[in-house]
């Protein structure tokens, strides 16, 4: 070959190498780009972790190199938090509206603080907030300030957005100004306006306690399913049988692509390819890590350093706290009945939010117990029947059995249940400061006022008549850091509050024959 030829072969192998760059890189912005991430209520980090900032970063970054992305925001994120207890939520919204998500899904932690802050919520946001399945109660219509479905646009292709909102943001988060309409209803309704207003491609959201929308997604009527990620969820993707089992709680988000291909038989075809990209790989940008760090400052000079020593270890894993008798949760129900001077205290278990594991002489910081309990709830006190308490018993003692945050903790009560009968007939020992409890009998109960209005399946307590106290309609997290400063001093302790008679474990509630370790 001379040298001549040998040029000419190499300007043509160049030629054809820019071409082929030029038709992969006009492939790739023909893509368009969906980046999602949810649940993400924590402003701050343990230790160098990755948080909104990093979050921001990874959106702009992708959106300069693809114009064609859309960052969509699973929910999950306006509450329960640190801060959430003093502004409700607000100050998410503020840092969101900077990060400028293309719309966020509603789900039933969005409702943290109640239905009428999640609606300032909502009218705050500077993006749109899905919701297909929840509707005003009152008027059947949709919730103000949010949409039944979405259209995001990009060059070429029409994406749909469907949302589904848990159930249990009535009944567990207490929006009962809400109402849930069936699944199969919503979708497909939604679905079918979405594809008569040419959506090339409909992609679903499901919030927290959904694992399994597949049934959608293999009968066509939708293309992809996002779950929120959440403890227990099996995965976080499904996109034409490819599945995510990874996400926002490992640091990340995730990354699905979709186009337009020719098929086989000539016809358009959609395709679809997931990834997954690590927040620890962007850089913190500037303007959203300054407003953290603004919102950081506010919370040390409110939470202050430590006011009390615990002697021994202790945790709030999110298994126990919904499963057994806790150290921390006797605490906090020991604190509030003795704040407004009641003779038993109840508190579902979901109230305490930290899963975090403390170490023997932590110095524990008002900071720690606002992060255990999150929700800005109140203490209520009820005239409660005999009756009515053994009712709230036997409800807590079943949610214990399945790991629900129904679960229930309490003060003052030694409690006996045998989990081989059957439901609502499990509880066979009540004893209150030390004489059996009496069916009869009016007892001076404290709550929160979360369970006063019969949330999370507490219906007996709805019509209690409620009683007056200086300790009442004060926040639980204020009252249970003012008892820790007085003590000081904490010796965290199983006190056999909770007894499984068909078992040796004395604090778990499991099915007779599991056996696990008590805590501590």
């Amino acid at each position: 070959m001379t040298d001549r030829s040998s040029k000419f072969l190499v300007r043509i192998m160049i030629a054809t190498a820019l071409v082929l760059a030029g038709f992969f890189q006009a492939g790739a912005q023909d893509r368009t780009r969906l980046l999602y991430f949810s649940s993400f209520p924590e402003i701050m980090q343990s230790g160098t972790e990755p948080g909104l900032a990093e979050l921001a970063s990874a959106i702009r970054s992708e959106k300069e190199r693809n114009p064609n992305t859309f960052f969509i925001h699973g929910g999950a994120s306006l509450g329960p938090s640190v801060f959430g207890a003093m502004d409700n939520g607000a100050h998410m919204v503020d840092i969101l509206n900077a990060i400028n998500p293309d719309m966020m899904a509603v789900g039933k932690r969005e409702f943290s603080y109640g239905f009428d802050n999640f609606i300032l919520n909502a009218l705050s946001a500077t993006f749109p907030l899905v919701t297909s399945n929840l509707v005003d109660a009152a008027t059947g219509y949709g919730i103000e300030a949010t949409y039944p479905s979405l259209l995001l646009d990009s060059e070429g292709l029409a994406i749909g957005v469907i949302v589904l909102t848990s159930s249990n943001s009535v009944i567990e988060y207490g929006a009962a100004q809400a109402s849930v309409v069936e699944t199969e209803e919503a979708v497909r309704k939604a679905a079918l306006s979405l594809r008569e207003d040419d959506a090339n491609a409909i992609i679903l959201l499901a919030d927290t306690d959904y694992d399994d929308l597949s049934r959608f997604q293999a009968g066509g009527v939708v293309d992809a399913i996002f779950y929120t990620h959440n403890f227990g969820n099996p995965q976080t993707l499904d996109a034409q049988g490819e599945l995510i089992n990874e996400g926002p709680l490992d640091g990340k988000v995730i990354a699905l692509d979709i186009w337009m291909s020719n098929s086989v038989s000539g016809d358009p075809e959609l395709l679809t390819e997931a990834s997954l990209l690590n927040l620890s790989d962007f850089p913190a940008a500037p303007d959203i890590a300054s407003i953290v760090s603004d919102y950081r400052q506010r919370l040390d000079l409110l939470l202050g350093p430590g006011i009390a020593i615990s002697t021994g270890a202790f945790d709030t894993l999110r298994d126990n706290i919904r499963s057994r008798e806790n150290a921390f949760a006797n605490l906090v129900t020991d604190a509030l009945r003795m704040q407004v001077e009641a003779e038993v205290m109840l508190l579902n278990g979901g109230s305490i939010r930290g899963n975090t594991t403390y170490p023997a002489s932590h110095e524990i910081s008002r900071g720690d117990i606002q992060k255990e309990l999150p929700f800005g709830n109140k203490t209520a006190l009820l005239n409660l029947k005999g009756s009515d308490l053994l009712a709230a018993l036997e409800h807590g003692v079943d949610c214990g059995l399945r790991g629900d945050g129904c679960f229930i903790h309490f003060s003052n009560l030694s409690v006996e249940y045998d989990p081989r009968l059957p439901m609502g007939e499990r509880v066979s020992s009540v004893m209150i400061a030390g004489e059996p409890l009496d069916p009869d009998r009016l007892y001076r109960t404290a709550v929160s006022d979360f369970m006063a209005m019969g949330n999370d399946g507490y219906t007996m307590l709805a019509n209690s008549e409620r009683l007056y106290s200086a300790g009442t309609n004060r926040l639980l997290w204020n009252v249970v850091a003012e008892y820790v400063e007085r003590i000081e001093t904490f010796e965290p302790a199983i006190d056999g509050r909770l007894v499984n008679i068909a078992s040796s474990n004395t604090s778990r509630l499991t099915p007779a024959g599991s056996r696990v370790s008590v805590e501590n």
